[in-house]
């Protein structure tokens, strides 16, 4: 695991291409360059990113969509008149260093519910996955901690603005507006950022999917259905979009609303709703990649789909990544006898058990497929799908999120803490190294005697010499 102390651009270029190297991996047969959003990565000019174009020209640089979606409900939630992510972040802290305050809340919920509360959850904003679960938490302790506030004898400040925040007639229908749209990105995320399979091949598929869905709480069918499957023509104009009454806003949004209407001009709440969602789908019009041919052409390695795309589409993914091998004109007229063979043998190719659950809930494991696919012989013993098996492994190994990279920060954190900040460097790569690399958990481990020996032998020598 390569150290870089200084992350400018230049140094994490070095150290990823002599790491490269240092294995005994070739920088110019890399596939794909995937990073998230920061200027050190992604810039134009002198980013990581920039430096990699210069040397190797043809590489398929993809953005984390993980990240892209999560910038598009940040945007959104900046246009509501309330700052939602601030108010969770106010009320955990409140909370989190004073047992009493804990106690006296514990202590009105139960003479209020004859429940115990739930746990008040801390709202990360660099967590894709944090807004939707405080959100429902919120919504289920919101009329406790308005209880808890207004009897609270402190008489602080921030108890004064934590209050008038959860008493503002808005929070409690916007609450439950972000209860009802929140879930279909949260679902989105999730299947992106899995790392058991790769699911690029379905990516230009869900963000439209995901793109029409928040269109379709605003505008009108008409406006969507006219501009087909060029959603970043889509128009926002007022004209197109759905009258209050119509607005895709959850059905326990609307009975908040009634109750609330009786004694509140709730205008401002439907104003708010519509720049939240015009906001959000503008931002996807701009972030998502959505002229991006090449992901459109990914689709070719989903197995109900591969059939269904022509000659032509696969002999230019060949042609567009020559570090395959697969570019010179004999291999591109094998990958075309072996794909139209593919074509017209359906009752040759591996039935849908081998690549689906049986119980059909999980996504096709496309890796599953093709490499059963890899297997079937011709009557000489060879390979029947070369070629295009050698394609469809090169196309599988361009990720659609660095999830697993944000998961290494998340295993460094839990490694080098205040109480271990003394840690070796080495130490610290070591630790790394077994979490990436070990799957079991710790109390399923059978350690070999001689390696508990040997750990015995370092630790008795490590403290001798701290003497």
């Amino acid at each position: 695991m390569p150290v870089v102390n200084i992350g400018n651009a230049r140094n994490l270029f070095d150290a990823l291409k002599s790491s490269l190297n240092n294995n005994g991996l070739d920088f110019s047969k890399t596939m794909a360059f995937m990073s998230d959003t920061t200027n050190v990565l992604k810039g134009n000019r002198s980013g990581v990113q920039k430096l990699i174009k210069n040397e190797h020209p043809i590489l398929y640089d993809v953005g984390c969509i993980c990240h892209l979606a999560d910038l598009v409900v940040k945007a959104g939630m900046q246009t509501l008149p309330l700052n939602i992510d601030e108010l969770f972040v106010d009320i955990f802290y409140f909370f989190h260093h004073s047992s009493k305050r804990k106690q006296l809340y514990a202590d009105l919920w139960c003479s209020l519910f004859t429940t115990e509360p739930e746990v008040i959850l801390k709202h990360c904003t660099t967590r894709w996955l944090s807004l939707l679960r405080c959100v429902n938490r919120y919504i289920s302790q919101l009329e406790g901690l308005k209880s808890f506030f207004r009897s609270s004898d402190e008489g602080s400040s921030k108890v004064a603005h934590i209050l008038k925040r959860l008493e503002n007639p808005m929070l409690k229908p916007l609450l439950f507006f972000l209860q009802y749209i929140l879930p279909s990105m949260d679902k989105f995320n999730r299947v992106f950022q899995k790392s058991t399979e790769n699911t690029t091949c379905e990516l230009y598929t869900e963000i439209c999917r995901l793109t029409r869905l928040y269109a379709a709480s605003l505008l009108k069918p008409e406006t969507i259905l006219s501009v087909g499957n060029n959603l970043h023509q889509l128009c926002l104009d007022r004209q197109g979009q759905l009258d209050n009454e119509n607005f895709g806003i959850g059905t326990e949004t609307w009975k908040v609303l009634a109750e609330l209407e009786e004694v509140h001009d709730m205008r401002p709440f439907f104003n708010a709703v519509r720049e939240f969602y015009v906001t959000s789908i503008q931002k996807m019009k701009q972030k998502f990649p959505f002229h991006d041919s090449l992901l459109k052409d990914l689709g070719v390695l989903q197995p109900e789909k591969t059939a269904s795309y022509s000659v032509s589409t696969v002999l230019g993914l060949a042609k567009r990544f020559p570090q395959l091998g697969l570019s010179e004109a004999a291999s591109l007229d094998q990958l075309r006898e072996e794909f139209m063979d593919f074509q017209l043998s359906p009752a040759d190719l591996p039935s849908p058990s081998v690549y689906k659950a049986a119980d059909c809930t999980e996504r096709p494991r496309v890796g599953s497929f093709w490499s059963a696919v890899e297997r079937i012989r011709t009557l000489d013993g060879k390979s029947r799908f070369s070629k295009l098996c050698m394609l469809m492994y090169g196309l599988l190994s361009i990720p659609c999120s660095n999830a697993d990279s944000e998961r290494g920060f998340s295993m460094l954190r839990k490694i080098h803490t205040d109480q271990r900040s003394n840690l070796d460097q080495s130490t610290v790569i070591a630790l790394m190294t077994i979490k990436y690399n070990c799957d079991d958990c710790c109390h399923d481990m059978t350690i070999d005697k001689e390696l508990l020996s040997q750990c015995k032998k370092a630790t008795v020598k490590s403290l001798s010499s701290n003497k």
